[in-house]
């Protein structure tokens, strides 16, 4: 009988022979389709089987520069520039040569030695959290790895800046890969030359250990979905989406070890996002930023931070929800040691909300800084490195969404709802505190604020389009 129904679907058109499929049996059926791929009516097949396995996507590594300051090489023009790849922007801008007045740790990008690049001369004011520059529009080619590639990319060569942190960081670019154009701008971005619709990021827990940046699919792809926590991507610009119920658990510790000596009632333990906030997952920021009015509620709700550390397995953690599902962060993610304060960090050491009045070396606090925005959404808060530590996270330009998954020792995803870990109810996912023995050490001077891209003239303006 094989030979007979192959013969006849070779011979024939396959709706014709589907019209007689009535007379197979189960096992004929599955024969067919093993056989020649053939579905035949009445075939129940899971789809996931049928699905082709995702290829990998290429894995880049982030070097680690004091835990604040993730890059990677890259080429542009044929040189080797270090650079920051930041969700939280859109254009490539590039610490240049042109900038006589720069201070240079690293290698500047050199447009007289590039054989692919094309001038162009347009003046613009790019202004970031830490500061303004001033660039000059060129286009030139952009390689990361071996095949990503992007003849004539729009670049900004910086020419004068106000940014302290480039004075001494590792890296001398800034690679935007938000999910859509610019503000005002319909110049294509680094993703949509690569026609990358998919990459991840994630960081490894460890003090000083590496992260990785992976263009394209990675293994959370096959990832079932229940296993996985989805957020839809609300705005035109940025990787945002909505926030809620943002506050620290109300344990044992928190209730009977309050900043004032007292001890805390569950109503005070208050939702500082009661009427909504913007979460913007951004991969080139240090720490949470976050707006001021939350965090003094949210300084009632910490509890006591020994100098020295040793009190953090008593900490709360940090409960929120993105687009309605629930993620924890334990107390190691948004607490640091501060190291090397000097007079030299005071603008960075400003934006800090929970520093002491006397300014210390070596203490720990939260790593919070002060950022006051809004949007349709609401209140702006800005989740940086420290999120990427937990959180294996999913971009997907194609979907509008971004996916989390628990970040393996690794950076390899796995599932958020494990037993053993992880908690889960409804959309409920709660991530138990790690028993990592360190926390990072900052250099306050290294530290980089969000560089929300936005023009000169409106860098006074408190509202943020997503």
């Amino acid at each position: 009988w094989f030979l007979c129904l192959a013969a006849s679907f070779i011979s024939c058109p396959v709706p014709l022979c589907l019209l007689f499929n009535r007379t197979l049996t189960r096992k004929m059926k599955f024969t067919l389709l093993a056989a020649f791929g053939v579905p035949v009516l009445g075939t129940k097949i899971a789809k996931r089987n049928l699905e082709k396995p995702h290829d990998m996507g290429y894995r880049q590594v982030l070097r680690n520069e004091q835990d604040v300051q993730y890059f990677a090489d890259f080429k542009m023009g044929g040189q080797e520039i270090a650079g920051i790849f930041d969700t939280g922007s859109f254009e490539v801008v590039v610490r240049s040569s042109r900038c006589t007045q720069c201070s240079h740790p690293t290698m500047p990008y050199k447009h007289e030695l590039s054989d692919t690049f094309v001038a162009n001369g347009t003046m613009a004011n790019h202004v970031y959290g830490s500061g303004p520059c001033k660039t000059m529009l060129g286009y030139d080619t952009v390689q990361v790895g071996p095949k990503l590639v992007a003849e004539n990319q729009p670049i900004w060569e910086i020419v004068e800046h106000r940014i302290p942190v480039l004075d001494h960081a590792k890296f001398a670019a800034i690679v935007g890969i938000g999910p859509k154009f610019g503000y005002d701008s319909k110049a294509k971005t680094l993703l949509m030359n690569y026609k990358i619709d998919e990459f991840s990021i994630c960081l490894k827990k460890e003090a000083g250990a590496s992260g990785y940046l992976i263009w394209g699919p990675d293994k959370d792809a096959e990832m079932k979905e229940e296993d996985v926590v989805v957020a839809k991507v609300k705005g035109k610009h940025h990787w945002a989406t909505s926030l809620t119920k943002v506050r620290f658990e109300d344990n044992e510790a928190m209730s009977n070890n309050g900043t004032d000596g007292k001890n805390k009632s569950q109503d005070e333990v208050v939702d500082v996002c009661a009427k909504g906030c913007a979460a913007i997952i951004d991969s080139g920021t240090s720490l949470i930023a976050a707006p001021t009015s939350a965090l003094l509620s949210l300084s009632s709700q910490i509890g006591h931070i020994e100098a020295d550390c040793s009190n953090l397995d008593e900490l709360p953690n940090l409960r929120f929800m993105l687009d309605g599902k629930e993620l924890v962060l334990p107390p190691r993610a948004y607490i640091m040691r501060v190291k090397g304060a000097s007079l030299e960090a005071d603008n960075i050491w400003d934006l800090l909300f929970f520093k002491p009045k006397l300014r210390k070396t070596d203490t720990c606090m939260p790593a919070f800084m002060e950022m006051d925005m809004t949007t349709s959404l609401g209140d702006v808060w800005i989740f940086g490195m420290p999120f990427f530590r937990y959180f294996h996270t999913t971009f997907n330009r194609e979907k509008g969404v971004m996916q989390f998954a628990k970040a393996g020792a690794d950076c390899e995803p796995e599932p958020i709802n494990t037993e053993k870990n992880e908690l889960a109810q409804d959309n409920k996912f709660m991530f138990v505190k790690t028993p990592e023995k360190s926390v990072i050490t900052v250099d306050p001077k290294m530290l980089i604020p969000p560089r929300l891209s936005l023009l000169a003239d409106d860098s006074d303006r408190k509202w943020l389009e997503l």
